[in-house]
Order: structure tokens, then sequence, then C-alpha cells
């Protein structure tokens, strides 16, 4: 996946990856991006603070509203070639109907056969 080249944070500062230390912190061990100015128990900084996974959760969520627009959209044109498709074959085997009995027409008028049938 891709990485957002700078990812600045609300006073205006660059971020840096950082990795939380604090053992009490249930996201010890994990990293995030800071600010440079962001604040411990010693100073008073900047607060900015958002998880590397949760970028990734970001850009995930994105593409797969993107896929699924896709599909609906994919979806779609698939019922509209059914639809298409039925409306040919029906009108096929409707064409095809009447040039039989065009045929048959001809070939009895040809043969001269037309005697022997009576329509009443």
């Amino acid at each position: 996946m891709r990485r957002r080249a700078v990812i600045e944070c609300r006073c205006g500062e660059e971020t840096v990856t950082r990795t939380v230390t604090d053992n009490t912190d249930p996201n010890c061990g994990k990293r995030f991006w800071g600010c440079k100015n962001y604040k411990n128990h010693f100073d008073k900084g900047c607060s900015f603070f958002k998880l590397l996974d949760e970028e990734l959760t970001d850009e995930r969520d994105l593409l797969i509203a993107k896929l699924q627009k896709k599909n609906a959209k994919l979806k779609h044109e698939l019922e509209k070639t059914r639809s298409w498709l039925k409306k040919s074959l029906i009108f096929g085997l409707a064409c095809f109907g009447v040039c039989l009995v065009l045929v048959t027409i001809l070939i009895y008028k040809i043969s001269g056969s037309w005697s022997h049938i009576y329509l009443k």
C-alpha cells in the first residue's frame, strides 16, 4: 500500500514515526505518527497522534469502498447485458419464424402445390 509522503499535524509541523514505549499504555510497542513537538510526561507540546495501522485502515477502507462501487457498477452492467441478450434472442427467434414461414410459402408457390391446400 502506498504511504502519504508528508503528514502534517494540527500545529503545521511535519510528523515523524515513533514507537509507544510506556509499558502501562495499551498501545505499547505500536508505531505511530507524532508531531516533532509531541507532548510526553515531561513536556507540554502538540498532542497529534495517529497509529500507523489507522492510516493503513483508512486506505484499506477507501479501497474497499472503491471496489464495492466498481462491483455494483459491474453487476448493473451484467443485468443490462442479460436483458439485452434476452431481447435479442426473442427477436432472433421471431425473425427465424418469419423466415421459415416465408420459405415454406415460396417452396409451395414454386412447386405449384397450392392446388392441394384449401384454406377455409
